[in-house]
């Protein structure tokens, strides 16, 4: 079996999730981890055991015993970061969304093709068994002509004044945090991208999206409605209609390991599917079986699907008057 070597840039909160999940695998390993924070490095390594610590991302890029570079900085960072890496040669799998724009996100695909490299957008949410099964059993009917999907997603952020989210430079908002999963997710689902995108929403007084309402059609004729918010919170669920019957996703609907179906307003089955670990593990197991067959991308989140959704926020995102500042955005 061939086995990873994983580098962790960034190690902050979701960079803990990424190390729980890969604790259990049987062909990954963390081998090192980079930060401009020395003591945030080690101690990081410290607590689940990594052999390297680096505090300049080039030194970690240049050890040829790192296979895969995970990213869990905040999303201002992704677009140089993720460049950096795949010009060292390395795979990467980058947190979600993966660019700011779908520009960027354009130049990483060429250039990871170019190189022959994984190039993955880490979102978790299309790699979890739960999800894979309900859009099988969509596929084959069994609430019949699905409509419509309507989510919302939603947390009062507003009340953590170092909260990431409440800040332009570094790429704030409900949206590209919160709001990319009901997006992802009814992608996934519908499996086509929308031809129609209308909006509304607040800013915050430092001109981030703090509310989102928006509607999409498709072109199939199905509509896809969702809200997000860090200013209130909200139910976190998601609906998705047929024509003769319905699905409920509970909260946290982009976390999901259960659905339950309904037809007649009866519960006609459940899906259960409890994650292994924490719902991490199968992005990171895509990644490398990914590689192993010589893929720039699993076909559950392919860049075409990545760069979809970052065009639906960009066009959201416009609508609203949300403008990052020019270093964010710029490739």
């Amino acid at each position: 079996m061939q086995r990873f070597n994983w580098g962790v840039i960034g190690p902050g909160n979701i960079a803990n999730t990424f190390a729980k999940a890969i604790a259990g695998s049987k062909k990954g390993k963390i081998l090192a981890v980079a930060s401009r924070s020395v003591e945030r490095a080690s101690e990081f390594a410290d607590t689940y055991n990594i052999q390297k610590t680096y505090s300049d991302y080039g030194q970690m890029l240049a050890d040829p015993e790192i296979d895969i570079i995970y990213i869990a900085t905040p999303h201002n960072f992704h677009y140089q970061q993720a460049k950096m890496c795949l010009e060292a040669g390395k795979h990467v799998l980058v947190e979600k969304p993966c660019t700011v724009n779908a520009q960027q996100m354009k130049v990483l695909v060429e250039l990871a093709q170019s190189k022959k490299l994984l190039l993955q957008e880490a979102l978790w949410s299309r790699f979890m068994p739960c999800l894979l099964q309900l859009r099988q059993l969509l596929d084959e009917g069994i609430i019949g002509e699905v409509q419509y999907i309507q989510s919302e997603i939603g947390f009062a952020f507003q009340r953590r004044d170092k909260a990431r989210m409440i800040k332009a430079e570094l790429a704030g908002g409900a949206l590209l945090d919160l709001g990319v999963y009901s997006i992802t997710v009814s992608q996934f689902l519908l499996q086509e991208h929308p031809d129609n995108v209308t909006a509304m929403g607040q800013l915050t007084e430092q001109q981030v999206d703090g509310h989102v309402f928006a509607n999409m059609r498709y072109p199939s004729g199905r509509f896809a409605q969702f809200t997000c918010s860090m200013l209130a919170q909200s139910s976190n669920t998601m609906r998705i209609v047929g024509s003769e019957g319905y699905v409920n996703l509970p909260s946290c609907f982009w976390d999901t390991d259960k659905a339950e179906i309904f037809k007649d307003n009866q519960l006609l089955q459940t899906i259960d599917i409890p994650h292994s670990v924490n719902g991490f593990e199968y992005q990171i197991e895509a990644s490398m079986d990914s590689i192993q067959k010589g893929l720039f991308c699993s076909d559950v989140m392919s860049h075409a699907d990545s760069v979809g959704v970052l065009r639906v926020m960009d066009d959201i995102r416009k609508q609203l008057g949300v403008q990052f500042p020019q270093q964010i955005e710029a490739l």
